[in-house]
């Protein structure tokens, strides 16, 4: 339900005192405005406005006088609305620090909110706050509605109103429009007139070009950064860059469309997300990268530290915040790594992270906005077992340690990145795999960029295969350390909780090969 709409259902229910939470006071006076001057508001209602340093200010006149200019200390603002004889709706802004200050304030909402229903003629109340800040002798008296972020069509009518009167979209077509409001999804309307603003003064240029909307991702990317938890992530990648896992990139490609209209009109469902689990090093975070490039949406990564925000009330304010974020920018990628870290204490803090994890997890159940969840954990044992029902992810892979074959692929993936052409006369990568039996991508990253030094102090020459050999003998894979962990996510796969990430042919190899590993690292 549109904000306006779902305002004028609880006046019309009677509920005549309402907490609106926002930064945005504009928008909300501007919607208020809207409403009072549409077709079944009363005629005789008027819409005021009260803050602490203009006082009273008319929107709106009522059929009955009210004094705009008498000024009056803020205890005596809530007996002014009682005994006005017109029908009026009255904004106060701030009202928060007010009650704050004098608890006989806190008390008159209360008397307001039980006698304004059954009075007339009618009158309403609005509070904006910015944040939420209800305290508990309020919560079961007073509703809290949120007004959202700007959409698509909330936007487009920004940017017009914005930079369309100096004909900065004059000669703009409606698929480079289309972009421009896209990219500033996620903003506030302040935040976005800023972010158009500049755009055409840094492009140089009398109009918004295709330059602009890089201009206006980069400064949504530093604000939606500055706001807390959320930062949208400039990097993607392609499925190349990503060695063996072939069943979970199978699984992705497949869903490469599954956000197109044309997917609602078949009748698939938007994919939900997916979990990733293993130890550290296998590429569970390289994976969201590519999910976000295959598919061609963005990416937000979600910072759980940031979420648990120092004050009281602030991680449930963080969390909602960056749900709403996500929501407005999608369809999109969320991000949420090492996830077991954020809710390991959940019951161990006052109940923070209980209530923030049943946020979340009431969030990924209930959510309608195609915002796909790619979550990572290094362990198991600290996530809450409902965590990973069904459901909330559409399928959990285990990413166990790279076979034989996928450690050539990332071997290969590592040396072409650096600039290294590839020849089996220099590198004889079955050897060098097998050499590196239970190493991760990251370490086989690491056998890489080692193996590089000794050839650039011998003249700068090209690395071979005894370089990588050397390398791989001198490093202790993080697997040896890890060996219960691994063999306790394995169980995961072996009892239908989870499905291997590699190709299902190479299941049988995987469970082979690591009996070997064991082996070899029990030897030490």
């Amino acid at each position: 339900m549109a904000f306006k709409d779902e305002l004028k259902l609880h006046f019309d229910a009677r509920i005549a005192v309402v907490n609106v939470v926002t930064s945005e006071e504009a928008r909300v006076l501007q919607e208020l405005t809207e409403l009072a001057n549409a077709p079944g508001w009363p005629s005789s209602e008027g819409l005021y406005t009260w803050d602490v340093a203009d006082q009273f200010q008319c929107l709106k006149p009522a059929k009955e006088s009210f004094d705009t200019t008498r000024e009056a200390p803020p205890e005596s603002i809530l007996r002014m609305i009682e005994d006005f004889a017109g029908s009026a709706t009255f904004v106060l802004k701030d009202f928060h620090q007010v009650w704050q200050a004098r608890p006989e304030v806190l008390r008159g909402i209360r008397n307001m909110a039980a006698r304004l229903p059954e009075s007339a003629p009618r009158k309403n109340i609005v509070i904006t706050t910015p944040e939420h800040c209800l305290p508990v002798e309020l919560k079961h008296d007073v509703p809290v509605l949120e007004l959202a972020k700007p959409d698509a069509l909330e936007m487009d009518a920004l940017i017009e109103r914005t930079v369309g009167d100096v004909g900065a979209l004059r000669d703009v077509k409606p698929a480079l429009r289309a972009k421009l409001v896209e990219a500033a999804l996620g903003l506030t309307s302040t935040q976005a007139r800023w972010v158009f603003q500049k755009a055409v003064v840094s492009s140089g240029a009398s109009q918004l070009d295709e330059r602009c909307i890089d201009l206006i991702t980069t400064e949504k990317r530093a604000i939606i950064r500055e706001s807390g938890a959320l930062e949208l992530y400039p990097r993607v990648e392609s499925a190349e860059r990503v060695g063996g896992l072939d069943a979970l990139k199978t699984w992705l490609e497949q869903r490469q469309l599954a956000f197109a209209q044309e997917a609602r009109e078949y009748g698939l469902d938007a994919p939900r997300g997916v979990a990733l689990i293993g130890i550290p090093g296998t590429g569970k975070s390289l994976c969201a990268k590519v999910a976000a490039g295959m598919w061609k949406l963005p990416l937000l990564r979600l910072d759980m530290g940031a979420v648990f925000g120092g004050l009281v009330g602030a991680s449930e304010k963080n969390i909602r915040n960056a749900m709403q974020i996500a929501e407005v920018i999608a369809p999109c990628v969320l991000w949420v790594d090492e996830i077991e870290k954020a809710f390991a204490g959940s019951n161990g803090d006052s109940g923070t992270s209980s209530r923030v994890l049943a946020t979340f997890l009431t969030w990924m159940q209930e959510k309608r906005a195609p915002v796909f969840v790619f979550a990572t954990a290094n362990s198991i044992e600290r996530l809450p077992p409902e965590f990973l029902r069904k459901g909330r992810f559409n399928e959990v892979f285990f990413l166990d340690l790279p076979t034989e074959q996928e450690r050539e692929q990332i071997l290969q993936v590592h040396l072409e990145r650096k600039g290294i052409t590839m020849s089996r006369l220099r590198f004889d990568l079955p050897k060098i795999a097998h050499a590196t039996e239970g190493f991760v991508g990251a370490e086989l990253e690491a056998v890489v960029n080692d193996a590089m030094f000794p050839a650039f102090m011998d003249g700068k020459r090209e690395i071979e295969t005894a370089d990588l050999l050397v390398a791989a003998g001198d490093m202790v894979p993080l697997a040896k350390s890890h060996r219960d962990r691994i063999a306790q996510l394995r169980e995961l796969v072996l009892s239908g909780q989870a499905r291997n990430a590699s190709r299902a042919e190479v299941i049988e190899e995987v469970k082979v090969e690591q009996v070997r590993g064991g082996r070899l690292l029990d030897k030490g």
